[in-house]
C-alpha cells in the first residue's frame, strides 16, 4: 500500500510552515509560490482522510492518491535538494566558520536560495508542483470526497492480534486458545504423527487446511509444542514460516540451524540441500512448514533432501498447514488431512473476551448481545475475533461504544482485495494514519 495520505501530507506541510516567511520574502518570484504551496496543501487536507478510506476499494480513487502521493513525495525531494545545496556551501567556505545572520537565515531553503541560479532552478520546480497540485484539486471535485471525516484525534497502537498477524513463529500465543476443539484437534493430531508404521518408510505428510486466520497456526504450535511430540522426535523439530515470496538460500538455512546443523553462510543451494540432508539423517525429525500457498517449496526444494533423510530415520514426519485443500496432492505425499473448524459461538465470546483489559471484563457481560451480533460477522475466525477484540479493547466498554463498532460500513464494504479481510479492514480503518 502507498503511504497513508493523511500522515504525508502534514509533514510535507509542516515542512513549509517552519520556513521562515519574512526572508522568503526578499527573494523574488519564489516567496508567492511557497504561500500558494502552503495554500494548496490546506486546501487537499479536507479530502485525505476520505481518500485514504476510498483508495483501498476505488481504484479512479486510487489513481488520483497515487498522482497526490506522487506530488507530496517531489514537494520533499525539492527540499532535499535545498538542504544538500545549504550543505555544500557551508563546506565550500573551507575555514569551518558560521557566518552569523538572523535566525531565519539558516533555514535550508533560505540559505540555498541565494545563489540565483538554483533559486530560479527551485522557484521553477516549486512553480511546477503548485501547477500539479492545483490540477489535483480540481479532479478532487468528481470524486465528491467526504470532507467531514477529519482524522484521528488519539492514534491507538497496534494490537497484540494485529502484530501476530504480521509474523508467526512456533511459540503458542496463548490469547488464541480457547475452548475444547482445539485440545481434541492437537491429541487426534499428535496420535498420527507419532504413530509408527514399520511397513512403509516412505515420509509421511500430514495437513491442517483452513482459510485464512482459521487457526491453523496456532494448531500447529500447540502440537509443534506438546511434549509427546518433544519426546518422539528427541527435540529434532523444525519450524519453517513460509513467506510470499520466499527466499530459497535463507528457508534451507533456516531449516539447516533449526535442526541443529551449521551451514557456514553457504549460499549454493545444492550445497545446503546436502547439508539439510545429512543434518537430518542423524535422528528422527518432524518439520513443519507453516502457511505454505504454493507446491513448489516442497516439490522443488525440500522434497529430496527431506525424502532421503527419512529414508535414514524411519517414522520421520511433516506437518503442512495451508489453505489449499488441493496442496497435500500435489506434494505427493498425503497420509492425513485435517480440516480446522469456525469456533462454536460460546468459544468465540470467550476469545473476545481474552482480547479485552482486566479492568474491561467485569460486567462484559451485559454487552453479550451486542458481542454476539459483532461475532456473527466473524464467522467463528479466530483471527477476526482476535483483531476486533483488540479494537474493542480500545473502546469504553458501553453499549454505545460497541454499537459504533457493529454499524460501521467496512462490515458490508465489497471490492476488497483478496488478502485484506472485512474484519482486518476495520481494524486498519481505525489505526492512526502514521500507523496505515
Amino acid at each position: 500500500m502507498a503511504a497513508a495520505l493523511d500522515a504525508l501530507a502534514p509533514y510535507v506541510k509542516k515542512l513549509i510552515a517552519d520556513m521562515a516567511q519574512e526572508e522568503v520574502s526578499m527573494l523574488l518570484g519564489v516567496s508567492s509560490e511557497i504561500t500558494k504551496l502552503e495554500d494548496n496543501m490546506e486546501g487537499l487536507k479536507a479530502f485525505l482522510k476520505d481518500a485514504e478510506r476510498r483508495r483501498i476499494t476505488d481504484t479512479s480513487v486510487q489513481r488520483w492518491s497515487t498522482k497526490l502521493n506522487n506530488a507530496l513525495y517531489d514537494a520533499t525531494d525539492i527540499l532535499d535538494l535545498c538542504q544538500l545545496e545549504a550543505d555544500k556551501r557551508r563546506e565550500s567556505k573551507g575555514d569551518g566558520t558560521v557566518e552569523h545572520k538572523s535566525p531565519g537565515c539558516f533555514q535550508p531553503l533560505l540559505f540555498c536560495l541565494r545563489n540565483p541560479v538554483f533559486a530560479h532552478k527551485i522557484g521553477s520546480r516549486i512553480k511546477e508542483l503548485n501547477q500539479r497540485l492545483e490540477s489535483i484539486h480540481k479532479e478532487a471535485d468528481k470524486y465528491k470526497f467526504n470532507i467531514g471525516l477529519g482524522s484521528n484525534p488519539e492514534p491507538r497502537k497496534l494490537t497484540a492480534a494485529e502484530l501476530s498477524s504480521y509474523r508467526t513463529s512456533s511459540h503458542v500465543d496463548e490469547s488464541a486458545i480457547v475452548g475444547e476443539q482445539i485440545e481434541r484437534d492437537t491429541r487426534e493430531i499428535v496420535q498420527v504423527l507419532t504413530t509408527y508404521d514399520d511397513k512403509n518408510h516412505s515420509i509421511k505428510v500430514v495437513s491442517i487446511i483452513g482459510a485464512g486466520g482459521m487457526g491453523k497456526t496456532t494448531l500447529a504450535q500447540k502440537i509443534f509444542n506438546d511434549t509427546s511430540i518433544q519426546e518422539h522426535f528427541r527435540t529434532k523439530t523444525i519450524w519453517l514460516s513460509i513467506t510470499q515470496p520466499f527466499d530459497e538460500v535463507e528457508l534451507l538455512r533456516t531449516a539447516i540451524k533449526h535442526a541443529g546443523g551449521h551451514h557456514g553462510a553457504e549460499k549454493d543451494k545444492n550445497t545446503l540441500s546436502e547439508t539439510l540432508f545429512h543434518t537430518l539423517s542423524s535422528g528422527r525429525f518432524l518439520l513443519v512448514m507453516d502457511d505454505v500457498w504454493s507446491q513448489n517449496v516442497w516439490n522443488n526444494m525440500l522434497s529430496v533432501p527431506i525424502r532421503n533423510a527419512s529414508k535414514k530415520q524411519p517414522g520421520s514426519r511433516v506437518l503442512v498447514t495451508t489453505r489449499s485443500a488441493h496442496l497435500p496432492q500435489q506434494m505427493q505425499a498425503p497420509l492425513h488431512q485435517h480440516r480446522v473448524k469456525p469456533l462454536e459461538n460460546d468459544d468465540a465470546w470467550s476469545l473476545l473476551k481474552k482480547q479485552l483489559q482486566p479492568d474491561q471484563v467485569d460486567g462484559i457481560d451485559q454487552l453479550k448481545t451486542i458481542g454476539m451480533e459483532i461475532l456473527e460477522n466473524c464467522d467463528g475466525l479466530p483471527l477476526a475475533i482476535k483483531v476486533i477484540g483488540g479494537l474493542l479493547s480500545t473502546r469504553y466498554p458501553s453499549e454505545h461504544e460497541w454499537k459504533s463498532v457493529l454499524n460501521k460500513p467496512a462490515w458490508s464494504l465489497t471490492g476488497l482485495p483478496p488478502e485484506l479481510d472485512n474484519r482486518l479492514y476495520l481494524s486498519y480503518e481505525d489505526l492512526s494514519p502514521q500507523l496505515k
